[in-house]
């Protein structure tokens, strides 16, 4: 990630930039492997290690150790590359009227070649988009939102998402919700490394039921949308039935489609029946390291 953020071409005069990095492995922080941050990166680095696990704690780590006079708050993750326009695409899109945050492209780089019906299906991809079209919310791995409405409003990465995931999903939702328009950034482009390990129906299989499991742990929370969500969760099942029974005979990529469909309004339910799925609990997060190698 480092790397790719050197090589960013700014061609409007007095872009200042600042790297924030929360380690959030502190029996093994980044600077063992790595050596000084700070000498590696072209732009001023402020590296700071976030001591209780989870991913919310370091999301807003970020935020309160980012300079008070920031403009802009980007997203990467740390095994991403982004594109050399990356940044001057992303700002340029804040610019749209109306704007509090923005969404880039995700373009999955796979450690191995992937199932032909994962490429079928784009499951690692987000984008293309239509450039400043309005979205819904945006992720974390690859998105900008306005500072000085964040500091205003004292918005914050909710703790109850701190090792489910979909921490991004109600923070922006919620950032949009408060007033203004979440935004495209079509040729803000990044590219994710996907290990192999993520690549089979029992990964992505809890990726979906958390992803259904998030949309209703946010209705309930906001107390709104509960009884749409209850009917989403019926169609998701119903047409993920009808994918698997009708649609997916001779086609593995539609079979495997109809299954997400199933599991994700199954973690809608779940959802709504108050369980919280730990995507990223302790125990999860070192089986993933393990398979990752």
């Amino acid at each position: 990630m480092v790397e790719s953020l050197n090589r960013q071409v700014l061609e409007a005069p007095g872009i200042r930039v600042t790297l924030v990095i929360a380690d959030n492995a502190p029996d093994a922080p980044a600077t063992e492997a790595l050596g000084d941050i700070g000498k590696l990166s072209h732009w001023p680095v402020i590296y700071t290690i976030e001591y209780e696990r989870g991913i919310v704690s370091a999301r807003n780590r970020t935020l309160n150790e980012a300079p008070a006079d920031a403009d802009y708050f980007a997203f990467l993750d740390d095994d991403e590359e982004a594109s050399e326009d990356w940044l001057a695409q992303m700002l340029q899109t804040m610019t749209l009227p109306d704007t509090v945050a923005v969404q880039g492209t995700v373009e999955p780089r796979y450690k191995q070649p992937p199932p032909d019906w994962i490429e079928a299906l784009n499951l690692f991809r987000m984008g293309p988009y239509l450039q400043g079209a309005a979205l819904p919310a945006a992720a974390t791995n690859n998105a900008m939102a306005d500072a000085a409405i964040i500091r205003e409003r004292g918005l914050r990465f909710d703790p109850r998402f701190n090792i489910t995931g979909g921490e991004d999903e109600e923070f922006f939702s919620r950032l949009r919700d408060g007033g203004g328009t979440i935004r495209a950034a079509a040729d803000a482009l990044v590219w994710d490394d996907v290990p192999e390990n993520r690549m089979s129906l029992r990964w992505l299989g809890r990726r979906w039921f958390r992803m259904g499991n998030t949309l209703s742990r946010i209705a309930l929370i906001r107390r709104q949308g509960i009884a749409t969500r209850a009917l989403k969760s019926v169609a998701a099942m119903g047409w993920g039935a009808l994918t698997c029974l009708c649609l997916g005979f001779g086609s593995r990529a539609r079979f495997y489609r109809g299954w997400l469909e199933i599991l994700r309004g199954a973690g809608m339910v779940a959802g709504l029946l108050r369980f919280d799925f730990a995507e990223y609990s302790s125990a999860a997060v070192k089986v993933d390291r393990v398979k990752e190698g």
